[in-house]
């Protein structure tokens, strides 16, 4: 019991294309044995990373990240100056959308994987795997990934 909790996610960068389906995907290994609850969340980028990936990044950014290396101007701001929501979380077999993602063909499959069967827009940004057991409170509980959607 004194493994506790651990999540993985498997490609913490992904890149694809708009209306194409993808799956993100969540490995989690617990000392409980009562059931998970999955839950993915989305962060949108604190600032538009379509420039970057097409050679245009802002001067700014580039200078402050020079400074700090360790700081991101895209993934590192306060969840008050982007946008949070829950994209679905799974109990057991029963898997609940988040109100903005109501109507669109997303489910979490096998343990922990995040299937979104058309892209949108508004999807690039970062992906949260949050994993949660009732007795198993010790160790890493989440891990994300990077989705970048291209046209």
């Amino acid at each position: 019991m004194a493994d506790g909790l651990q999540v993985t996610v498997l490609d913490k960068k992904k890149v694809a294309m708009l209306f194409q389906p993808t799956v993100l995907r969540c490995h989690f290994s617990t000392s409980s044995r009562q059931p998970a609850v999955v839950q993915w969340k989305f962060k949108s980028y604190c600032q538009d990373r379509m420039g970057e990936s097409l050679g245009m990044s802002s001067p700014r950014a580039q200078s402050l990240s020079k400074r700090n290396l360790e700081w991101d101007p895209y993934l590192d701001c306060l969840d008050s100056r982007r946008t949070v929501r829950v994209v679905a979380s799974k109990q057991g077999s029963t898997v609940t959308l988040g109100d903005f993602y109501r109507g669109r063909e997303i489910t979490i499959v096998h343990d922990a994987d995040l299937q979104i069967g058309k892209l949108m827009w508004g999807d690039s940004g970062l992906y949260y795997c949050i994993i949660t057991t009732p007795d198993d409170l010790e160790g890493k509980n989440e891990d994300l990934a990077e989705l970048l959607v291209l046209e």
